[in-house]
């Protein structure tokens, strides 16, 4: 027996019909929820591709600015704002920040009229040449920002892997103490050589000269510290290399008869001259490497105004940001006081090491000790390089020698 049902169709029995009414609503319902399934699926893998396109060009960008421009970018495209934060790495009160500062009219032009006074400065110096010392008359932070817009960055230069272990002995304490001298090489425009002769005084970093000549022999050397010596003054210690004409003979006696007692560093150690090298390295960066020389006379011109201009002009960052002038003039007025007393005698300086009073093998009977110090070196006429780690030497000087 079969019944008729509205839409024509004959079913065995009214129970399957209700049977079959319920299956084909499940079956609907399933292929529906089948086709949102399959459109959710769409909108997350066409998000993850914007995603990924997004992560590429935020990792092609850097700087606040372009992460920014990176998340606006995202929520053009229609991704959410939390979203488009979470992928350019940025805060979401970073996006709507708007910057206070205050407005940079004249100072990219005192900052181009330092630059051109002081090629080589940086900003760090450009903003104490700015502020001449004051405090909280110009934020640095604003001086880079300034200085990083408008391009004023040097071209970076590779520096050289410092030794650790390294270390400077025997510290100069006043002026006249410690000096050093060192050669630097260059050449003019025909390919003949030039040889300049440095020489500064370790405590307030002025150069005393810087003498340049085709050659240096030994009596060349002693031409040059007597007129030094002359104008600035007898030092105590002369700091140098192992160089020939620094440990000639005739130069170790005119200095022993001048009252100056030789330092020489230990070979293949410069970290032991490191005044020294930094003088000498400011030549060359400032000066050798930024002039053309044709003849030696222009040389001679050119380096003792490069010379003047680092005493009196430049500043020091190891001295606070002052010339060598102004703070060796500083001193002078803290040394001699308010009524003009003299200065401390620099033989009587503490050294490194204790006092100790010992006979040297083969001194004089009429010989007095000094106090011991570290590291004068192993030529003939200096102490040994032994003394600079450990051990004590003491020297002797015969009362014939003038302490000048």
């Amino acid at each position: 027996d079969y019944d008729d049902d509205v839409s024509g169709i004959q079913y065995p029995c009214p129970e399957s019909y209700k049977i079959m009414c319920k299956h084909s609503r499940i079956y609907f319902l399933l292929f529906a929820d089948t086709e949102q399934e399959n459109a959710r699926l769409k909108k997350l893998v066409a998000e993850r591709d914007l995603e990924l396109d997004a992560m590429q060009e935020v990792l092609a960008k850097k700087g606040a600015r372009q992460r920014r421009e990176t998340a606006m970018l995202l929520q053009e495209r229609g991704v959410s704002m939390r979203r488009s934060c979470v992928l350019g790495w940025i805060s979401r009160n970073a996006i709507s920040y708007q910057p206070t500062r205050c407005e940079d009219k004249d100072l990219p032009e005192r900052m181009n009229a330092v630059r051109k006074k002081h090629p080589c400065y940086g900003y760090r110096r450009t903003r104490a040449e700015l502020t001449q010392g004051v405090k909280g008359v110009l934020n640095h932070k604003r001086v880079h920002r300034v200085w990083c817009t408008h391009g004023m960055q040097h071209p970076a230069t590779r520096r050289r892997k410092r030794g650790r272990n390294g270390q400077v002995p025997l510290q100069a304490e006043c002026a006249n103490h410690v000096w050093t001298y060192d050669f630097v090489h260059d050449s003019t425009q025909d390919g003949r050589q030039l040889r300049f002769l440095t020489l500064m005084d370790e405590h307030n970093r002025r150069g005393v000269a810087v003498e340049v000549r085709r050659s240096f022999k030994a009596d060349d050397v002693l031409d040059v510290l007597q007129k030094t010596f002359a104008r600035y003054g007898v030092p105590v210690y002369l700091r140098s290399d192992n160089g020939s004409e620094l440990i000639a003979k005739t130069v170790k006696a005119w200095l022993a008869k001048q009252g100056v007692r030789t330092h020489y560093i230990d070979p293949g150690s410069p970290w032991q001259n490191a005044f020294g090298e930094s003088f000498n390295d400011t030549l060359r960066r400032e000066h050798l490497n930024r002039e053309l020389f044709a003849t030696l006379a222009e040389t001679k011109v050119l380096t003792e105004t490069w010379r003047r201009y680092y005493n009196n002009q430049r500043l020091h960052t190891a001295l606070g940001y002052k010339t060598p002038q102004q703070y060796y003039e500083e001193n002078q007025q803290t040394e001699h006081g308010p009524l003009g007393a003299l200065p401390p005698n620099p033989q009587g300086l503490p050294l490194a090491a204790d006092p100790q009073r010992t006979k040297a093998k083969g001194a004089q009977k009429n010989s007095t000790p000094l106090s011991c110090v570290f590291g004068p070196a192993t030529a003939l006429g200096s102490l040994p390089s032994v003394a600079l780690s450990s051990g004590r030497v003491t020297i002797t000087i015969p009362h014939t020698i003038n302490p000048a």
